[in-house]
């Protein structure tokens, strides 16, 4: 097995508020992107702090030696959202801030994805697959037949996101299990904003290694406009 991770901050942004992460667990791979929102140093913080937490909560469940992976990963999640908080209360300079989060690990030949806001899990093997569904305002609109999918993709308010780690005392990830026959990705949608599925299949599929796929990906949503932080994780 083998991870790489890369956070780059875009043409449009002046600080780089996203978090990325891979933890080896002896034959277990953790993988995280968090996109932190709230302003300046205060969305960095929030992922940072996410991260952080998720880390250590994996952490000490492997240590019990527990395998109840969707549990570890809800209980992980959790417990980011209430660092968050708790990092705002001792400093309320930082009060509001969050941050999406999309979790993976990766047992086998099986993945583990577990999503707060719209970074996005994904999976390419013969094609590519969207594991995760965006936590979105334009997503919930879709499965309520008011908009279409091409409608969302250029929808005015397709960056408002339905639920964050720090903007509620409670949070409720998605978890997701999928059989692994090729690549893992991980993305804010600095990614996803400004290249299409197909096209990130394609880079994927075509770099001789994950270290060449995963700046490939991070120069050509630049060369798109850079709109947002990018930061991209893969894992095979």
């Amino acid at each position: 097995m083998s991870s790489v991770a890369l956070t780059d901050v875009g043409r449009q942004r002046e600080a780089n508020e996203d978090t990325v992460a891979t933890e080896s667990f002896g034959e277990i791979e953790l993988l995280i992107v968090a996109d932190g929102m709230g302003g300046h140093i205060a969305g960095e913080v929030a992922s940072q702090c996410a991260v952080d937490s998720i880390i250590d909560c994996v952490q000490a469940a492997f240590d019990e030696q527990r395998t109840d992976y969707e549990a570890i990963l809800e209980e992980a999640v959790s417990g980011a959202n209430q660092a968050i908080h708790a990092r705002a209360e001792e400093d309320p300079s930082l009060s509001g801030m969050g941050t999406t989060a999309v979790v993976a690990l990766c047992v086998g030949d099986e993945a583990i994805i577990a999503n707060v806001g719209d970074s996005r899990g994904y999976h390419i093997g013969d094609k590519i697959e969207q594991v995760t569904v965006d936590q979105s305002l334009v997503q919930v609109l879709v499965e309520e037949g008011e908009i279409t999918e091409e409608e969302a993709a250029d929808h005015p308010q397709r960056n408002v996101i339905a639920q964050s780690l720090g903007s509620t005392s409670d949070v409720e990830p998605d978890v997701y299990r999928v059989q692994v026959e090729g690549t893992v990705l991980l993305c804010s949608d600095g990614l996803t904003e400004e290249v299409d599925d197909e096209r990130i299949e394609d880079i994927i599929s075509q770099s001789a290694s994950l270290e060449e796929a995963v700046e490939e990906l991070i120069q050509m949503a630049n060369e798109n406009g850079g709109s947002d932080n990018i930061s991209v994780v893969l894992h095979e």
